[in-house]
């Protein structure tokens, strides 16, 4: 698949606030968006990029977008045929659009929410809201 969301578990930790930050991005054919250890909240990126994909799935035409919680960048996921999803980011990126299944795109984000629930586990996490709303996901 041309388009994966990436993660840095090395990089994760609680501010005081509850939030979990750390390294979260996305990447078209091999070109890092934002930015390749972009810090933002990557459990609720996932956890909205999941709900995004599950919805944009459910009809043809259907569109939404995913914004990173830090700066002003976004995916926009287009169901272009009932099967496939258009992905392109907001910004002049080489391979800035990508087109995936829905269901590998689902493999894969569920891949990614099962190894953040694993590193939220080990942090002891587990009662982050967050964390609930993206184990909820994958229930």
């Amino acid at each position: 698949m041309s388009f994966e969301v990436r993660f840095d578990a090395g990089s994760l930790e609680q501010a005081r606030s509850g939030a979990i930050w750390g390294g979260v991005w996305v990447e078209l054919s091999g070109v890092a968006f934002p930015e390749s250890g972009w810090n933002d909240m990557p459990v609720a990126f996932v956890v909205e990029f999941l709900d995004a994909v599950q919805d944009v799935r459910a009809a043809s035409g259907r569109r939404r977008t995913v914004r990173f919680f830090d700066g002003p960048y976004w995916v926009d996921l287009t169901n272009r045929d009932g099967e496939s999803i258009e992905l392109s980011v907001n910004a002049a990126v080489p391979g800035g659009t990508a087109v995936a299944s829905a269901e590998e795109l689902l493999r894969s984000l569920n891949a990614v929410g099962d190894a953040l629930l694993e590193a939220c586990r080990a942090h002891g996490w587990g009662d982050q809201p967050d964390f609930r709303r993206l184990q909820a996901l994958r229930a």
